[in-house]
């Protein structure tokens, strides 16, 4: 392949963002992330997500654009920016005929994915199985981060992931479906216990409290619907995490799919397509 290879990632969460990044400091420009209109990421700072609310969103000196089609992307590229398209999905495959199609939106619900998408599809962690699903399944377990798979699933998640403690101390999740509000910014410095935003269900308002003592790493926007168990903030107490650190998850993935890629380009059969 002369060119850079066209690279569709579907999600602009923080994972998707960090294998973005590494693609493109790798020098593959050619590369467009598919979001929802409504993103509900909570890491907002290191999320290309951000993008759709603001328009444009910066994550570590590398700019992203909200597009509404797949036509703006040229110029987009010549601009040196990622393009964020929140059109449907379908639409943006018709245009642009991906090489590589990356599934990162690490959703906990099945979603349709297939080997027909692209030339190569990858699928990050649990709930797809390797020449089924898509060509390989990258692992996201924190043990087994980055680590290829060229047959069978993804290991099940842990509860305890990434962070100064257990999940449930760190995040701080919906009880109910209803609509977050907050006044709130990340970054702030709160005190367990302390309000970080209120939950409005239709019937009742329900004040959300900090989980413990730390900064907020992670919130999502104000006015966003989440739904029963979904994560409205994340707090961290370490002095070296700010709201613009990213993880070392997304930091792995982010090396491991770029190898891949550079590999599959050169013709490397390590992970024979299925």
């Amino acid at each position: 392949m002369t060119h850079s290879p066209r690279i569709l990632i579907r999600g602009a969460g923080e994972m998707a963002t960090g294998i973005a990044l590494h693609l493109t400091e790798a020098g593959f420009d050619r590369l467009v992330l598919q979001e929802c209109p409504s993103p509900t990421a909570i890491r907002r700072a290191v999320c290309f997500s951000e993008a759709v609310a603001e328009g444009c969103w910066q994550v570590r000196g590398k700019s992203a654009r909200h597009l509404h089609a797949p036509e703006q992307c040229p110029a987009c590229w010549e601009r040196g920016e990622l393009p964020v398209l929140t059109c449907a999905e379908e639409e943006t495959l018709r245009a642009m005929r991906p090489h590589i199609f990356i599934e990162a939106t690490l959703r906990k619900r099945p979603v349709l994915l297939g080997r027909h998408l692209a030339p190569l599809v990858l699928a990050l962690g649990p709930g797809f199985t390797a020449g089924q699903d898509a060509h390989l399944v990258v692992e996201t377990h924190p043990a087994h981060c980055g680590e290829i798979l060229s047959h069978g699933a993804a290991r099940a998640p842990e509860k305890a992931t990434e962070g100064p403690g257990p999940a449930a101390v760190r995040h701080l999740r919906a009880p109910c479906d209803g609509c977050f509000r907050t006044g709130r910014r990340l970054g702030e410095r709160l005190e367990a216990g302390s309000p970080v935003g209120f939950l409005h269900t239709g019937a009742e308002v329900l004040a959300l409290h900090a989980p413990m003592t730390g900064l907020l790493r992670g919130l999502l926007r104000d006015g966003t619907p989440v739904r029963q168990g979904g994560k409205v903030a994340d707090m961290d107490d370490r002095p070296h995490i700010t709201p613009q650190t990213l993880s070392r998850r997304a930091t792995s993935l982010g090396e491991a799919v770029t190898r891949l890629v550079r590999q599959w380009l050169q013709g490397d059969d390590t992970y024979a397509s299925h």
